[in-house]
């Protein structure tokens, strides 16, 4: 796992940003159950996170390219909104967009964003680094015009791009869309890959810690936040847990 450092020397993982020409899967009619949503057909970068309202866990955000070519086999797989999908669903269909697509992930874990929140930051401001960063990756590896690229927009054109007034790289013809993962692939995909991050990540966390996390942000989650701080030491919850989240607040004098 390759370790990048963005302008301002905060630490974020880089995984597998590549391109894979392989064959279309054959279609099979199970996997034709989503023919009535109509997608951005061109070719366009979205991106798209999961984490950011988690305790536990990273921040994962991917952008992703999508191009004519990959309209018709996305469909066939039954690409779809990964909150409609099981987990294992998720697994299986990002194993296969991975495989296929150009890519870019980051991994920005708990030790890096409790830094980034402690400077000041708050989570639109690093999300928005973040996407920035992603989609350059993307646009470097293409290596072409890419005329649309699209976020879900979290914050107004005028704040997104005032949190990047200090960065080398700006992405600066972004598309900022209500619920883009209605219309656009590339968003979907970037949802699907990211959450598939995610898992990997989490499911290893809760190894390491020889425990099972919970997701979200529910006040269930305290009790085992402090449960990792007697078995492992206060420290533990900066490496583990976004700190400047309410659940931390909450316990922070009770470790």
């Amino acid at each position: 796992m390759n370790v990048s450092k963005n302008n301002n020397s905060y630490l974020m993982n880089i995984i597998n940003m590549h391109v894979v020409n392989s064959a279309p899967v054959a279609e099979k009619a199970s996997d034709l159950q989503n023919t009535s949503k109509e997608f951005y057909k061109s070719s366009h970068i979205g991106c798209d996170e999961t984490g950011s309202g988690d305790f536990f866990g990273p921040l994962c955000v991917v952008a992703c390219y999508i191009d004519e070519r990959d309209y018709d086999w996305l469909r066939s797989i039954n690409v779809r909104d990964p909150k409609e999908m099981s987990t294992q669903e998720i697994i299986d269909i990002a194993r296969q967009i991975k495989d296929r697509i150009i890519y870019s992930l980051l991994i920005l874990d708990n030790s890096h964003y409790n830094q980034m929140a402690s400077s000041g930051k708050n989570l639109a401001n690093i999300k928005a680094q973040l996407y920035n960063q992603a989609i350059t990756n993307v646009m470097q590896k293409v290596a072409m015009k890419v005329d649309k690229k699209v976020v879900n927009q979290f914050v107004s054109p005028k704040t997104f791009y005032n949190y990047l007034k200090n960065e080398v790289i700006v992405v600066k013809d972004l598309s900022f869309e209500q619920k883009g993962e209605e219309e656009y692939l590339g968003i979907m995909c970037s949802a699907i890959l990211s959450r598939y991050a995610f898992y990997q990540y989490f499911n290893n966390m809760s190894k390491s810690l020889k425990m099972k996390l919970p997701r979200g942000t529910s006040n269930t989650l305290d009790n085992v936040a402090i449960e990792i701080a007697k078995k492992y030491g206060k420290k533990m919850l900066f490496k583990v847990t976004k700190t400047n989240m309410t659940n931390y607040k909450r316990i922070k004098d009770l470790v």
